[in-house]
């Protein structure tokens, strides 16, 4: 089998989503010590994506033909890019951290777990991608997963949860564009513009609102954290931008809604968590669906190589 059939290229997809899901899960645990470390979310995450769009400079950079690709963009595709920019790096993380002052970390939690549905929908919609019945009720099963063990009561719409799925909403079309633009694109000129615009959008936003003087006050474990959930950020970028490439963009977001099961699988082992039966029933069910979603993908590949 060469390695650039649709069977290899397939498996390859899955298994860089599976590790963006194991990525994500450890970067949300990282991520929640780093924001108890820098009191100001989005102050915090402008900088780490800002380790994220300069380290991909530095390819960018070395390589001329990445170079002649951007100096090739027609105005079309240029505005893709900020809108991908606009979607992802910046706008929703002002929406979400904004909305989560004011809503609950429970009613965050359920909105985002809306986020991979969203994005099949938009992918099927708008990138004509085939979801078979089959995936659906993957997608379905998944879905109950991640609401088992969710406290009801702990629920509260209002305006903050409004803006949590407004972000919601405009990362799932993230990933979308982002596939669009991955069609024609490669993987790196990609991921540079969302990052780096992305970041500029962000601290256009930390200047207006008066948060840009807190920069000074940071001292040498703040920065610490940056830097490190900023590696982590790259290589969530890379594994999840490379796996939308080669493979359906509304799987690859259905494999990293496994991540929660990776934080707690830290929380737990390091004693910061006890989990109740609900609990336990939501993760199982979330990755038995998940290694659903993977198999019926690869499978998929091996019929279309067939």
């Amino acid at each position: 089998m060469r390695p650039d059939t649709p069977v290899s290229v397939g498996r390859l997809g899955y298994g860089l989503a599976t590790l963006a899901a194991i990525i994500s899960g450890v970067s949300v645990y990282v991520n929640s010590l780093g924001v108890q470390s820098v009191a100001d979310p989005i102050l915090y995450t402008t900088l780490k994506d800002g380790v994220v769009g300069l380290a991909l400079l530095v390819p960018l950079a070395a390589s001329r033909r990445r170079r002649a690709e951007y100096r090739r963009l027609d105005r079309r595709t240029a505005c893709w890019l900020v809108a991908l920019a606009l979607t992802g790096g910046s706008a929703p993380f002002a929406f979400f951290y904004t909305g989560l002052q004011t809503t609950t970390a429970a009613t965050a939690a359920l909105l985002n777990h809306f986020q991979f549905v969203l994005v099949a929908g938009f992918a099927a919609i708008f990138l004509r991608e085939t979801i078979r019945p089959a995936m659906w009720t993957g997608l379905a099963v998944l879905l109950l997963g991640t609401l088992l063990g969710t406290n009801l009561r702990a629920l509260a719409w209002n305006a903050g949860a409004w803006l949590v799925a407004v972000s919601t909403v405009l990362f799932a079309i993230d990933f979308v564009i982002a596939k669009h633009l991955l069609r024609e694109l490669s993987t790196l000129t990609v991921m540079t513009a969302r990052m780096t615009l992305g970041t500029g959008m962000l601290l256009v936003y930390v200047m207006a609102s008066g948060r840009l003087d807190q920069v000074a006050r940071l001292g040498p474990t703040q920065w610490q954290f940056v830097v490190l959930t900023g590696v982590i950020l790259l290589a969530f970028t890379t594994t999840t931008f490379t796996a939308i490439r080669l493979a359906s963009v509304s799987a690859v977001m259905a494999v990293g809604a496994a991540a929660p099961v990776v934080t707690t699988v830290l929380q737990v082992g390091i004693g910061q968590l006890n989990l109740s039966v609900p609990d336990v029933a939501g993760l199982a069910v979330t990755l038995l669906a998940v290694v659903a979603v993977v198999i019926l993908g690869v499978r998929r590949a091996t019929a279309r190589s067939g």
